[in-house]
């Protein structure tokens, strides 16, 4: 029986803090306020920002998203006063990111179908596109296996001239669009499947559409229709109801760094790391003009690009521009906070280590802080990787580490038991013989001893010769299994990392077609801790 589930560890790439976090020790209750969903529940009261205005930009943003009809639905029901939310988020990176976001959207249907089970009140799925991002090269590229099973780049490579929201950027060069979809039919070929793959792909990352539109409507098209809503805090309407948070962040920001500070101290006391690094000097805001620049408060006055202002100008350009600022990655979960209802937030590992250091900050706030769920973790695994594993005696740890270790193992493992049985017997044998043989002559002259010895060890070294020649030869024959080893490491920990953080959904479309997703939404379980494994085997079409 194969097996469904590993337990997470340091091979994967996980820090003390997370895996701690996964196991829940009590010394985590300092930095995550609660442990309970229903808790989060009791505390929330009224939105600061009214629900209706909510809903109505949730709509037309999902319109633009091209959202199936449920996840109106869910928008409608969000705007009763006892409904609340679920978060999730992710940069829009190409062609829907590395599997990791898909898995995340999933993950946060399934965990608001269960809330609200539980706590007896709507909760709607929501997921952040981080459309005010700047990190172009972070979401301009994916990897996926080539045909030789090696780890292949494909990138859409025409940087925006500045640093401008991921909302900014469009496919507006023909030239580079062209060849970007070129190079998107290379890598991903041609099969039964591909015809309507790139049918829907390209509708979503068409030219002249932005990167978070584009990458909005593929995430939505090739879902089922979960009731998954989609959210940009790129909008002018969100920004301008915004303006008290903004302005908050500003007056507030020594409070905030004096917070932050003190917990970082303690997370480095208990032994963690520290996730995120700001300068003292962060305002933790950014502003816009165009390119996204950080605010940083310097010789006591807040440095904005080439401006210096003080108190009553800053807040005087948040008046008048809310559009033109945004928090970073430290405050965005308090602005996500400030704008709905937020009862529970499901993130990676990277996540759970960034919220662990805003914790308190949610009390500066008069805010909530949500309940945390880790997002699914999982790896797929195709039926060839799958009969590589069992021929092997392989498991997924296994290739986490330093394959040629594995390799070598498994060339011992599969050395002929019958060789090294005849090895073994014919130098006992040899061993007894000689040994009497030599006995012998010692009794006859015991001056020819030292000649004796040195002729036993002669003849040894000629043997372990011989046996090294035998198992060298072993290895040359063993050379396809040791390509066959790779190509399941690049497969399965590609980039010397979990799966899901490197590949990219489409090559399993373009191999299984659309119902993959289904398949893989079929069985995700959101209720393990544990990394899951999902064999392609069981997929039928």
């Amino acid at each position: 029986m194969p097996e469904r589930s590993v337990t997470p560890s340091k091979e994967f790439c996980y820090s003390e803090l997370f895996l701690d976090f996964l196991n829940w020790k009590p010394s985590l209750e300092k930095y995550f306020s609660s442990q309970e969903s229903l808790e989060v529940a009791a505390k929330l009261g009224q939105t600061k920002v009214d629900r209706n205005l909510l809903c109505d930009v949730l709509i037309r943003q999902n319109i633009s998203f091209k959202a199936k009809p449920r996840t109106f639905k869910v928008i409608e029901k969000l705007r009763q006063e006892d409904s609340l939310c679920i978060f999730t988020g992710q940069q829009a990176g190409l062609y829907g990111g590395p599997l990791l976001t898909l898995y995340k959207a999933i993950g946060i249907t399934k965990l608001a179908r269960q809330l609200e089970r539980e706590l007896r009140r709507p909760v709607a799925p929501i997921f952040w596109i981080a459309a005010d991002d700047h990190d172009f090269n972070e979401i301009n590229h994916l990897f996926y296996c080539g045909h030789d099973g090696d780890i292949r780049k494909l990138h859409y490579d025409l940087p925006p001239t500045r640093k401008v929201p991921i909302s900014e950027i469009r496919f507006d060069d023909s030239q580079a669009y062209e060849l970007f979809v070129q190079d998107t039919r290379g890598a991903l070929g041609l099969s039964d499947f591909t015809d309507e793959l790139y049918t829907r792909l390209f509708a979503a990352y068409s030219f002249n559409n932005t990167l978070a539109d584009a990458f909005g409507q593929y995430l939505l098209d090739i879902l089922p229709d979960l009731g998954l809503i989609l959210f940009s805090p790129a909008d002018k309407e969100i920004k301008t109801v915004s303006k008290g948070f903004f302005k908050h962040l500003v007056e507030g920001h020594f409070k905030l760094k004096e917070s932050l500070e003190a917990t970082s101290l303690s997370l480095k006391n208990d032994g963690y790391h520290i996730q995120v690094e700001k300068k003292e000097s962060a305002v933790h805001l950014f502003f816009h003009n165009p390119e996204r620049i950080p605010i940083h408060f310097l010789n006591d006055a807040y440095v904005v690009g080439e401006k210096t202002l003080g108190l009553t100008g800053l807040l005087d350009l948040i008046d008048k521009y809310p559009d033109k600022f945004s928090p970073d990655v430290l405050t965005r979960p308090l602005w996500q906070s400030f704008l709905f209802p937020v009862v529970a937030q499901m993130g990676g590992p990277s996540e759970i280590a960034y919220f662990s250091q805003i914790g308190k900050l949610f009390n500066l706030f008069n805010l909530v802080q949500p309940h945390y769920y880790p997002r699914p973790a999982l790896t797929l695994v195709e039926k060839r990787q799958e009969e590589l594993l069992e021929k092997y005696g392989l498991n997924l740890p296994d290739i986490t580490g330093d394959i040629e270790n594995v390799v070598k193992r498994v060339t011992i493992q599969s050395f002929p038991k019958e060789i090294e049985a005849k090895i073994a017997d014919f130098r006992a044998k040899f061993e007894d013989a000689y040994n009497e043989f030599f006995s012998v002559v010692r009794n006859y002259d015991d001056h020819l001893e030292p000649m004796g010895k040195q002729t036993y060890g002669k003849i040894d070294f000629a043997l372990n010769a011989f046996e090294k020649k035998i198992y060298d030869h072993h290895k040359q024959r063993m050379q396809s299994t040791r390509s066959q080893i790779y190509r399941l490491a690049s497969a399965l920990f590609p980039n010397s990392n979990l799966q899901e953080r490197s590949l990219n959904i489409n090559q399993f479309i373009a191999k299984y077609g659309f119902g993959i997703v289904d398949f893989i939404i079929k069985n995700v379980d959101v209720g393990t801790i544990e990394h899951q494994i999902i064999y392609i085997s069981e997929y039928q079409s």
